[in-house]
């Protein structure tokens, strides 16, 4: 990961380290940033930071902590960029002036983009531009008499290169311009504007790229052109458009649909520009007007439009992650099925099927065809044997939401509204959404988890059913970009945005927290202070020794010393020994001494804050042994310090497994504007919600519908500052209209 490659060297840059971190997160103080930084070169990650270092940033949510962190080491890495920047530069620049202001300006950066301008700049390298060639004509020092409002003859400026007044002229221009150009104060308004930091009128505007002009027939036949027809002829401006609209159209250009540009029109750039006002000598003034107007239009305004839309870009990708964590944390959270016997579906032409126990070990797996809504005669007597074989335990069908998942679920419906499954078995199905689960199939780490033999298609099968008994365990195996929850997280194709992805699940499973004895290779790798090396640790010490009878003895696992320990132990529980009804020959290899267990081992609190908390029992009157009543406790008014322990010995309601289905299923031809229906919350994103009402398609609940109804006398601007349903709620909602296979819904 960036963070453990990323080793700060010495401090070059003019600003220091902490200011680009205040500059990101407006809420730290420069000593809160200071402090903050010192916990990330201690390895500090961001769980860690946000749940148990509130002293240091005074209360910040995850999102923001990350967005510091990320702010750090972007620092990082540009204090690295400058360094090699000005090492490289000043080896090729003669002029020792010319040096001293190329350093110190590249010292002054703020983002890798001023280096890579600076850089471009001031190349020394073969390629012959305009500016180069006019320079070589010896013109620069007659470009900065004009500058400096002194009167040039163009006579003096003929040479035997430039032979003509003519040429002088056009050559002189083009210097000048490019003076202009690399003048400080330019590049910095430059940037203000590029960073929508300066009111300026900006458009944005989208038109059908030159290719999909020529191939509209063919776009049409995949569907497209209407999936962008409204974004086609748009316009927004810069400083208003929304991040998921930015994404849209990110996304139509890479599938070759969609051409969109940034336009600063001439007149709204001379009234921006520092040169606007700038005096020339009264002979000079129409010349500098042309070559003013000339570095405008070729140089500046250029150069705005590429960094307005690299910004929008760059801030809708960060939203994007940012909505992804948010859904993510609702996925996880979601409380699992370990009652039933599950029989998991993977939907397709053929059915990949799983039959798992209630713990998620797999029993069989096979496949079968599918005939329209019927499973073929092999596939129906399969189920029914399988159903014969859960000792009397109820049984749940959990189906893929994905292709010909339909067709599955009325196929279920209908064996089970036939009865054709052993009576006095409980029988129902649900839907699970199945995204990355044939992508995990093809995996290194399935092929360790189930062998070699195993059929990669029924693995899918699998993983779609454990989604279901214990979600977060199961989901986390899969590569973020495909968990499918969030706004166009596949547009997020650089290394670093991936990383930033797995980073924001690492800090959700962390915050949500796991059972040291129950967690998966897979979870606990995925476990704030924990990696792949440590967590193949614990595993083999609790296969070595049997479950974990406190927190304190992770510190006898290989790898996990103080540090380690100090990052992970809050965010693994331990239930109380005696309730595993583990035979204890398996505990006599281990030291008669194995650290005590406590009842805080299972909340999320801290054991540095063991001491505490016992305090804060002492003043509620509380018994140690009776914290999980304490939700029920009037406490009295608490310091900030109690109230966060109070908090953290608090366990958190998880969320309620997908609704469990017996009746027919629904289909989109019989749904009609007006019929009200309960649904799930598939997806969140800024612009509504997805919510499944039991149909071939999700329905969307426009985000207009909760504007209205939240934050008076103020209109929010996104889903964030909105009291609305997240990932996994049921809610109540009505048909709206049906336009092809859109359904439009609004809540009730």
């Amino acid at each position: 990961m960036r963070r453990q490659q990323a080793v700060e060297k010495a401090w070059i840059l003019s600003n220091p380290v902490n200011s680009f971190v205040v500059k990101e997160v407006e809420e730290l103080s420069i000593t809160q940033a200071s402090r903050l930084v010192n916990l990330i070169k201690e390895g500090c990650e961001t769980a860690y930071i946000a749940r148990y270092r509130g002293d240091v940033h005074g209360g910040l949510p995850p999102e923001r902590i990350r967005k510091a962190i990320d702010a750090y080491f972007d620092a990082v890495d540009l204090n690295k960029k400058v360094g090699a920047a000005i090492t490289s530069m000043t080896t090729k620049i003669a002029d020792p002036n010319e040096k001293k202001i190329v350093t110190e300006r590249l010292l002054h950066c703020e983002d890798t983009d001023e280096v890579a301008e600076i850089t471009n700049e001031f190349s020394t390298g073969t390629r012959r531009t305009k500016a180069k060639i006019a320079r070589d004509f010896g013109l620069e020092p007659h470009a900065q008499d004009i500058l400096a409002g002194k009167f040039v003859d163009f006579k003096h400026c003929l040479s035997g290169d430039l032979k003509e007044i003519s040429l002088v002229k056009e050559h002189l221009k083009i210097c000048l311009a490019d003076m202009i150009n690399r003048d400080p104060e330019v590049r910095k308004m430059a940037l203000k504007i590029c960073k929508l930091e300066e009111k300026c009128h900006i458009q944005i505007s989208a038109n059908l790229s030159r290719d999909a002009s020529k191939n509209k027939e063919q776009l049409d036949k995949k569907g497209l052109l209407k999936k962008y027809e409204s974004y086609i002829g748009h316009t927004w401006w810069a400083d208003s458009i929304k991040d998921h609209t930015v994404s849209a159209l990110n996304r139509g250009s890479e599938e070759g649909v969609i051409s969109w540009k940034a336009d600063l029109n001439i007149h709204n750039a001379q009234k921006m520009h520092p040169f606007n006002k700038k005096i020339a000598d009264s002979k000079m003034r129409d010349f500098f007007q042309i070559a003013f107007n000339y570095s405008i239009n070729t140089y500046f305004i250029p150069m705005v439009e590429r960094g307005v839309k690299r910004y929008l870009t760059r801030r809708s990708e960060c939203r994007s992650i940012q909505i992804f964590g948010q859904n993510v944390e609702q996925l996880f959270s979601q409380q699992g099925v370990r009652s039933k016997y599950v029989i998991a579906l993977d939907p397709g032409k053929v059915v990949k099927a799983a039959f798992l126990e209630p713990s998620g070990s797999v029993i069989f797996m096979d496949e079968f065809p599918i005939k329209g809504s019927i499973f073929d005669k092999r596939g129906i007597e399969l189920l029914k044997n399988w159903s014969s074989k859960t000792n009397g335990k109820n049984i749940v069908f959990a189906i893929g939401n994905g292709s010909n998942t339909h067709n599955t679920q009325t196929a279920v419906s209908r064996m089970i509204e036939n009865k054709e499954f052993p009576k006095g078995i409980d029988v129902c199905f649900c839907i699970v959404p199945e995204h990355g689960a044939s992508k995990y199939s093809c995996t290194t780490a399935a092929r360790e988890e189930f062998g070699d033999e195993a059929e990669i298609k029924q693995i899918s099968a699998v993983s779609i059913g454990r989604r279901l008994i214990d979600p977060m365990s199961e989901y986390v195996k899969i590569e973020p970009q495909h968990l499918g929850k969030g706004q166009y997280q596949l547009s997020v194709d650089d290394k670093l945005l991936k990383e930033k992805l797995v980073a924001v699940v690492r800090d959700r499973v962390s915050l949500i927290g796991a059972d040291l004895n129950m967690a998966s290779k897979s979870l606990l790798q995925s476990i704030c202070g924990l990696n792949t090396s440590t967590a193949t640790e614990i595993v083999k010490y609790r296969e070595k020794h049997g479950r974990f009878r406190s927190r304190n003895e992770l510190k006898r696992v290989k790898g996990i010393g103080e540090i380690t320990f100090q990052q992970c132990a809050g965010f693994l529980t331990v239930t109380r020994p005696e309730a595993s009804g583990e035979p204890p020959s398996k505990r006599m290899k281990l030291e008669i001494d194995v650290p005590r267990w406590s009842p805080f081992d299972e909340t999320m609190l801290h054991p540095d804050d063991y001491e505490a908390a016992i305090k804060l029992l002492k003043k509620l009157g509380v018994d140690i042994s009776d914290i999980s009543g304490l939700s029920q406790v009037v406490s009295p008014k608490l310091s900030v310090e109690e109230q966060k322990i109070m908090d953290l010995l608090v366990s958190k309601p998880q969320l309620k497994p997908p609704p469990m289905l017996m009746k027919k299923v629904r289909v989109m031809k019989d749904l009609s504007p007006g019929q009200r229906y309960t649904g799930t919350v598939s997806n969140k994103t800024d612009f509504g919600l997805f919510v499944d009402i039991g149909v071939e398609r999700d329905g969307l609940v426009h985000i207009s519908n909760y504007r209205s109804r939240n934050v008076p006398g103020r209109k929010p601007e996104n889903v964030d500052e909105l009291q609305i349903p997240t990932v996994g709620e049921q809610i109540e909602v009505m048909i709206e209209n049906i336009q092809g296979d859109r359904i439009s819904l609004k809540p009730v």
